[in-house]
Parts: structure tokens; C-alpha cells; sequence
């Protein structure tokens, strides 16, 4: 206690009420030996929430597992800044001696860890884990694994051979289902997250029902005790918390891109998609015969299309379809090009439009060149920092070779083959301006509060990335391209009003951004 007083005498620690009532909930939810899980937004403090808990439980044994080496180095920055030592802490990841990563688990109070690395130790030594108190999950959501199909669960207990006792397990993601086996359920459990408000499909013989993360979550994950379940909701009703929603709130604007080749092929392959789609509900009726289908509506299919056998032709072809619309949005014509250019795509073009599949392949990306477009029109005005967030490598290259060509300022790379990601960090944090490429296996886990401007070039279909990939910057402008009048188009309307009727106190969508 006189450490943490010292912390926040010498400035250190920022005094939010927040973060001390959800310290005095888990207090208080560890003296009746309860679990918890904080449902916190981004840029809200779960570092300092995890280091709290590491100062104050003093006397405890506390382990905190976050997802990735990225988020490890950023928890013991923030631990050694705050503390002046790294002495009282140890870290299990990756690429340490194995030697190292015993001693830290077995002398350090409290310990960093990836999952991957810990479950790799307990399952050699199991031991270790009694010694723990206090368990803490950063981005708790990670240890669940999407299964549509309880058919599938089934599938894995026996190719795994689980017993009836481990029923929750099959829904944990590798090595979670490991890691559950060691870690002491009579510890206390505390796990965060800023996102916690998805659902899932899960396919049972009552047909298809909708599952929310948190219930799985909490089945799954927790050991058998009483849970606290402390939400958005409550805190900004009970605490100052809004006071700094406020500070963090995310500008969105949609950015619509014309491009009349790309809406017309993309169109083609849309049309070609419902039909398919049709064709899976006439498919799904004849499964079940005089009864209603649990595939009743075209979101429902398209959600749950993994059920169907990998040899059904309709699946395939779906599948097809829907990568080569995917690649069309998220890539860059000399990549999709050779991806489209078989003769399923040619006969499609040539059946929705009478055109050849050649004539609609534009020579450039007319997103690229609104992403350099709207960069140097930033730069004139701001001089601060940006970030640009795709799917692919390549199309992550093709835009950075694009900036170093056209803009003089710095331009960075992160992907998940960048070889030193923390030099890239550091660098991108320390210049101004600059600007950062991402892809979603580089950006996970990380957070750029230097940042002003997010540019999405592409978006995915599920909310909570979604959310998570525009948080990674605090008090931002993000931009949201898509294609103008192209099922793109829907799609992002659709997932940002979702968006925001999930996560209403940190974001604010706009008009569509003009030129």
C-alpha cells in the first residue's frame, strides 16, 4: 500500500474512481471467494488495473496471462515505469531459456506470461501452478474457439478422448483447454477484456441458437464458484467513468470509393452468391422435411456454412465466391487477378454483365489511391501520426511502397513477418509524423494512443474485431473505405450501426466522409 500512495504522490498513477471501485470489488469478491470478470473499454486502464492488483495483493501469488509477446512487453513497461524496478516480476514467453522461464515461475510473486509458452511449462511441470493465487486474463474473450456445431464438440472429445467431466473444455481455444487442466480453481480468477458483448452460432439438434460470449465464456473458462460480473454499464452508472469515455471517444466516418469495374464485377459474383444461397435453403428444407428449417433466413446460412459437409458442392462453391469477393475488397487487381481468372468467374461475369472478365479488372486500386489521397491531404494539416489497417501483406506492401514513393515522411510496416515488431513500435511512437501499416495479426493486442487517423481499408464481418481494430488509437478520427453501391457498401453500414448499439459510449458514426 505505501508503494502504490508513493506511485501516486510522485505522479505516476492517475487517481480514477473507476479503477479504485472495480480494485475494491475484486477485494471484496476475493474475501467471499469469487471469481470476476471487468468488462473495461479500451484506453480505460487494464494495465493498470492488472498492476494494482499485482502491488496491493502484496503477500500473493498472482500470474497474468496476455495474449501475445507484443502485449507481455507493453505490461512490464508499464510495471517497470511505474515501480522504477523489475525486480518483482518475472516474464514466460517465447524465445527465453527454458531454465529462465522456471525460475521465474517458481521465485517471481508475480509473473507475465503468454498462454502458449505457460501451457508448454505446466504440462512438464503441473506442480507449479498450486502455488498461485490470483490468476489474471487480459483479453479473457481469446480463450474461447468459435464451434458451430455441437456435432463437432462431439467430434473432438473423441478424436481427444475427453470424459463426460471435461463437456466445457471442447469450447476453449488451444492451449486453454491445456492450461484449465493446471491452474488451480481454488485461485481467484479476474478477467478483462473491452469487448465481451458478441455472440456465437451454436447448431444443436433444436436447431440453431445464438449464444452470448459471456455465458460461454463463463461456462467454459471459470472454475465452479460465484462470479462477479462487473459491465460498461455499471461502471459508467456508479463511478466518474464516463468522464473518461468521453476523452477516448472514436469519430467514425464511412468513406465510399467509386469505382464502376469493381461494382459491376463485384456485383456478378453477388448475384451468383444468392443463388447459391438459395439453392443451400432448398438443400437445408430437404433435411428437414415438414418442419421448419433452422437455416431460415440468408444470415443464418451464411453464418453456418461450415456445417455443411466439406464434400457438398453448394458449400464449395460458396466458399469460392465468397474469398473471391473478399479478395476483391480487401486486395489489389495484380493479386486478384490471377485468383479470379479461372473459368467459373469468367462464365459468371459473362452471364450478369455480357462483358469479358478482362474489360472490369482495373489496372489500380482506387482505395490505395484515396488512402494516399487522404495522407497527404492529413500531413498538410495535422503533421500527427496515422495508422492504416488491411487484410493482406501484400496489399500492406503495395501501400507502403505507394506513401515511401509519394510522401516525405516516415512510413513504417508491421505485419506478422516483421522480424523486429518492437523496434517498429518503439520508432512509430517516438516520430512525429509518421505513419504506421498494419495487418490484423500485427495490430492484435497493441494500442497507438499517438495516433490521430485510422484508415480501415478493408473491414471484416464480426463486430467485436471490428471494435477492437478501430480502438487501437485513443481519441481518433477513423476512416472506413468501401466501394460506393456494392454489397461492401451494406456491409459496413450494417456492422457500424451494430457497433454501435454494442458499444454506445465510445463512438460516434458521421456522414459519409466527402473529399
Amino acid at each position: 500500500m505505501k508503494n502504490i500512495l508513493k506511485e501516486f504522490l510522485e505522479g505516476k498513477l492517475e487517481k480514477r474512481g473507476y479503477q479504485f471501485w472495480i480494485i475494491n470489488a475484486i477485494l471484496q469478491a476475493r474475501s467471499n471467494g469469487k471469481n470476476v470478470i471487468i468488462e473495461l473499454d479500451a484506453g480505460m486502464g487494464k494495465r493498470i488495473i492488472a498492476y494494482l492488483i499485482a502491488r496491493l495483493f502484496s503477500s500473493e501469488k498472482i500470474l497474468i496471462i496476455t495474449p501475445s509477446r507484443a502485449s507481455v512487453w507493453d505490461m512490464v513497461s508499464t510495471f517497470r515505469e511505474l515501480s522504477n524496478s523489475d525486480s518483482w516480476f518475472g516474464v514466460v514467453i517465447g524465445g527465453l531459456p527454458r531454465g529462465l522461464k522456471l525460475r521465474n515461475l517458481e521465485k517471481r510473486r508475480v509473473i507475465i506470461a503468454t498462454p502458449i509458452s505457460l501451457a508448454r511449462i505446466m504440462e512438464h511441470r503441473p506442480e507449479i501452478a498450486k502455488k498461485i493465487d490470483i490468476v489474471i486474463l487480459n483479453e479473457v474473450e481469446k480463450v474461447i474457439r468459435r464451434v458451430p456445431s455441437w456435432r463437432n464438440i462431439n467430434m473432438i472429445r473423441h478424436m481427444q478422448n475427453y470424459g463426460p467431466e471435461d463437456d466445457n473444455t471442447m469450447i476453449l481455444s488451444y492451449p486453454w483447454n491445456i492450461l484449465k487442466r493446471y491452474l488451480p480453481e481454488d485461485a481467484c480468477w479476474i478477467g478483462m477484456s473491452g469487448t465481451l458483448r458478441d455472440e456465437h452460432y451454436l447448431v444443436s439438434e433444436d436447431g440453431i441458437r445464438v449464444q452470448k460470449e459471456l455465458d460461454t465464456i463463463a461456462r467454459a473458462l471459470y472454475p465452479r464458484k460465484p462470479l462477479v460480473i462487473i459491465s460498461m454499464d455499471k461502471l459508467i452508472e456508479r463511478t466518474d467513468a464516463r468522464e473518461y469515455i468521453v476523452k477516448n471517444l472514436t469519430v467514425m466516418h464511412p468513406v465510399p470509393v467509386s469505382d464502376p469495374k469493381i461494382k459491376i464485377l463485384v456485383d456478378c459474383i453477388t448475384k451468383e452468391i444468392d443463388d447459391v444461397v438459395q439453392k443451400i435453403a432448398e438443400y437445408n428444407k430437404g433435411l428437414y422435411p415438414g418442419e421448419q428449417t433452422p437455416f431460415d433466413t440468408k444470415e443464418k446460412i451464411h453464418r453456418t456454412i461450415s456445417v455443411l459437409p466439406d464434400s457438398n458442392p453448394l458449400k464449395i462453391k460458396f466458399l469460392r465466391l465468397a474469398l473471391a469477393r473478399r479478395h476483391i475488397f480487401a486486395s489489389i487487381p495484380s493479386v486478384y487477378r490471377r485468383f479470379i481468372s479461372k473459368p467459373m468467374f469468367r462464365r459468371i461475369v459473362m452471364k450478369y454483365s455480357g462483358r469479358r472478365l478482362e474489360e472490369l479488372i482495373p489496372e489500380d486500386s482506387a482505395k490505395v489511391n484515396r488512402i494516399i489521397d487522404v495522407c497527404r491531404r492529413w500531413m498538410e494539416v495535422s503533421k500527427s501520426n496515422i495508422i492504416i489497417v488491411t487484410s493482406f501483406i501484400r496489399t500492406a506492401v503495395y501501400i507502403w511502397r505507394r506513401l515511401k514513393e509519394g510522401l516525405k515522411i516516415e512510413v513504417l510496416l508491421l505485419t506478422g513477418r516483421t522480424y523486429n515488431k518492437r523496434a517498429v513500435i518503439e520508432e512509430f511512437r517516438k516520430r512525429k509524423p509518421c505513419i504506421l501499416i498494419l495487418t490484423p495479426v500485427a495490430e492484435r493486442d497493441l494500442d497507438f494512443p499517438e495516433a490521430e487517423l485510422v484508415i480501415i481499408h478493408d473491414v471484416i464481418s464480426t463486430v467485436k474485431s471490428m471494435y477492437q481494430r478501430i480502438k487501437r488509437a485513443r481519441r481518433s478520427r477513423v476512416l472506413v473505405l468501401y466501394y460506393a453501391d456494392t454489397f461492401e457498401e451494406k456491409k459496413v453500414h450494417v456492422l457500424l450501426s451494430r457497433m454501435a448499439r454494442r458499444y454506445p459510449w465510445s463512438i460516434r458514426i458521421m456522414s459519409p466522409y466527402k473529399k
